[in-house]
């Protein structure tokens, strides 16, 4: 059916065309998610830090306690990338952006912190809560912006009976809680990043990224999902490659009877 170069070429065309649908509608799902959790996140951190009562010492050779802004910034750093201070470089790229432009809505504006904290992707969030294995205070603090979390698990226990946990029976409920909600991420991260690289999807099975995206908006709060997808994210049950195939071949049947 597929031997002349004629119908491939259309098939390649038709597919391309549904991988830049199906980017599109996935995208606009994704960036409810990244919106709820890093905002969530954020504020608790904020929560956290204002109720340390961490002091600097007055002798640069005394140990004093760590500084909790450090702590956080360990989370989202590591030895080889400043990803704060690439966020803030990033936020003045914009900011001359404005000056030089002066119909801008901020043009003569200097950046603010929420200029700065939307530079922050999403890979920043899955990042922190991996990282936070080594510091179980911090991690107990992310954790809390998944204040529904029981009861998402609870609801795709119910949905898939034999789903389990990941980890080790040693390891804390909550520890393991967590590293599930990695793993979702981690999942929801990976198609958004194929998505902003131009890269097909052909292969990513779009009915478990809905769950996935499900799964954590529910681990936020219950009435996150039906907020962020009043359509239930409806497109992404059915979105599949190779109902494009099918199409076209029927079609192409049809017309050689």
């Amino acid at each position: 059916m597929l031997r002349d170069e004629r119908s491939i070429a259309v098939l390649a065309m038709l597919l391309y065309r549904w991988n830049v649908w199906a980017s599109s509608t996935a995208f606009e799902y994704i960036s409810f998610v990244e919106v709820c959790v890093r905002n969530v996140l954020d504020h608790c951190l904020q929560v956290w830090v204002r109720k340390q009562p961490y002091q600097a010492p007055t002798d640069w050779i005394v140990v004093g306690p760590v500084n909790p802004i450090d702590r956080i910034r360990a989370l989202i750093n590591n030895d080889d990338k400043d990803y704060l201070a690439e966020a803030y470089r990033n936020a003045l790229r914009q900011q001359r952006g404005w000056r030089s432009d002066q119909s801008h809505p901020r043009h003569g504006q200097t950046i603010n912190r929420d200029d700065v904290f939307a530079q922050l992707t999403l890979g920043t969030w899955d990042g922190m809560l991996k990282r936070a294995n080594k510091d179980p205070e911090l991690a107990h603090v992310l954790m809390g912006a998944f204040s529904n979390i029981e009861e998402a698990w609870e609801s795709e226990q119910r949905r898939m009976p034999k789903m389990r946990l990941p980890g080790n029976e040693n390891d804390s409920h909550e520890d393991r809680l967590r590293k599930e909600v990695i793993d979702r991420l981690t999942s929801i991260r990976r198609v958004r990043n194929r998505i902003a690289h131009d890269e097909n999807l052909l292969r990513v099975q779009f009915p478990k990224l809905r769950y996935d995206m499900f799964f954590v908006l529910n681990a936020l709060d219950k009435a996150c999902p039906n907020w962020a997808f009043p359509d239930q994210a409806a497109p992404l049950k059915t979105m599949n490659p190779l109902n494009v195939v099918k199409d076209f071949t029927l079609r192409a049947l049809n017309e050689k009877e």
